[in-house]
């Protein structure tokens, strides 16, 4: 589950306590190609401020208009949040960029703050939980839409190992990876992919992937709706699992569902 990231993570394996902010800084500073905005602010690293006291204040428009991304210290679900903005720079900024225009005018309406809007809930349950399906066979990405799980799994295992991949974007399903349980489920897209795309380096499959999901987000025409994102049982993955190398760990229904609420 981590090996996308693992080059990012190497960076930090030699410390022997928490980094602290300033080395998150050091390590964004060194970064090849500037990460920033889509108001064209440069990332920094800042302390989590207290309660907001305005809309410019609160986390995605402060983000947004000055790069500064609130990160709690000693926290792996931050930790996560700010190694994916490496992996992702393009879409992590069209996502905090969607979600701008709306949040302010919820709150010019007189809407309460919490209350989102479903292409709002939508961004966020894929920013937290979300992951890519990316494969080069078409009817491997069929069978996840079908929710055909033992098919995919089990029966198509060698396949899976050679045209399909399952890449966490999500830096809460990151910090789930940590203490893994049945029942974890992503939120996911599902990408076809030229078949080169599975021999790349992961430089490479990042780019691509970025590329590929910031032009559907601009876009806006599809995930305006938590529906719209395949529920994935991500524990299935092989290997991502201990117990999943024996065929009868599809069979728990309660994990690997027919469907929807069970319906088909």
């Amino acid at each position: 589950m981590f090996e996308p990231m693992a080059l990012l993570l190497a960076h930090f394996s030699h410390f022997s306590e928490w980094p602290g902010l300033d080395d998150f800084q050091a390590f964004l500073d060194d970064w090849p190609k500037p990460i920033q905005t889509l108001a064209g602010k440069p990332l920094s690293i800042v302390e989590q401020a207290g309660k907001p006291a305005s809309f410019e204040e609160h986390y995605a428009p402060r983000l947004y208009t000055t790069g500064e991304i609130q990160t709690r210290r000693e926290n792996w679900h931050d930790f996560f949040q700010y190694l994916t903005w490496f992996m992702f720079p393009e879409t992590k900024a069209q996502i905090n960029a969607i979600h701008i225009p709306h949040a302010r005018a919820r709150i010019a309406s007189g809407q309460a703050l919490g209350r989102r809007t479903a292409i709002e809930n939508t961004l966020s349950l894929f920013d937290e939980g979300g992951a890519l399906l990316v494969s080069s066979d078409e009817k491997l990405l069929d069978m996840v839409r079908a929710f055909q799980w033992k098919t995919l799994f089990w029966d198509n295992r060698a396949l899976l190992a050679e045209r399909f991949e399952c890449i966490t974007f999500g830096h809460a399903m990151y910090e789930k990876g940590l203490v893994p349980y049945v029942g974890m489920t992503a939120n996911t897209i599902l990408l076809h992919c030229p078949a080169s795309f599975h021999g790349q380096s992961w430089e490479d499959k990042w780019h691509w992937l970025d590329q590929q999901l910031a032009a559907i987000f601009a876009e806006g025409k599809r995930f305006q709706q938590p529906k719209d994102l395949q529920p994935f049982p991500i524990l299935g993955m092989p290997g991502w699992d201990q117990k999943n190398r024996d065929e009868t760990y599809y069979d728990n229904q309660h994990y690997f569902r027919p469907g929807r609420g069970g319906n088909r």
